[in-house]
């Protein structure tokens, strides 16, 4: 699959090169032709030139699916001790959004993850902050955190380049409360001043003390 992989680079870029070749070819030709100084070629040549290039265009459209660009779907590749375990894309840009979105410095985030090459990782990540945090310090922690959740997720090879791009698309919303701690609640002390007033009268009180009374018949 590796293999499978570079063979399409490779051919990728083969196809641009002679596009870009024969764009040059045909506006030379024409500009020689509008100073009377055509070259002679004749038009089978001519024909098979703009067949062969009309082709290499159409193999890359249906193969190597130039319509859609490679480095934004598929699945990424854990490299493990076991061997090689296909990880889908959604779940690794799921993993890194939801991790990120928990923290407190943290409104909206959005992760992308590319892979221009077989060997090299591109993270991007765009994000939305409360109001009043700092930037800089804010994206260090966030590049810091993508990796070590990326490297949870997926095993690269060891010669394999990881890459962070952070994007700031600006300030919503304010700083999250601060949670109480939890714990028994504290009991009221009650500081007003004591009364010099008596109690109010509630009725007897049983036993009553009867000492000193003289019982006898």
């Amino acid at each position: 699959m590796a293999m499978e992989e570079d063979l399409k680079s490779f051919a990728r870029k083969l196809v641009s090169v002679v596009n870009t070749l024969a764009a040059l070819g045909g506006s030379s030709y024409f500009v020689l032709a509008w100073l009377d100084r055509r070259p002679d070629f004749s038009p089978a040549f001519l024909a098979l030139l703009g067949g062969s290039v009309l082709f290499l265009n159409l193999l890359r459209i249906l193969y190597f699916r130039a319509g859609r660009r490679r480095d934004e779907e598929g699945p990424l590749l854990s490299h493990t001790s076991d061997g090689v375990v296909q990880v889908s894309r959604e779940a690794v840009e799921g993993g890194l959004r939801s991790a990120l979105e928990a923290l407190d410095d943290v409104t909206r985030l959005r992760v992308k993850v590319l892979t221009p090459s077989r060997k090299r990782t591109l993270i991007r990540a765009h994000y939305l902050a409360p109001e009043g945090v700092q930037i800089l310090e804010l994206s260090s922690k966030l590049r810091r955190q993508l990796v070590e959740r990326f490297r949870q997720l997926v095993a690269t090879e060891a010669d394999a380049k990881l890459e962070v791009e952070m994007v700031f698309e600006g300030f919503y919303g304010k700083t999250r409360a601060q949670k109480p701690v939890d714990g028994p609640a504290p009991e009221a002390v009650d500081t007003s001043p004591p009364s010099s007033e008596p109690p109010p009268f509630t009725g007897l009180r049983y036993p009553i003390d009867l000492e000193g009374e003289d019982n006898s018949p």
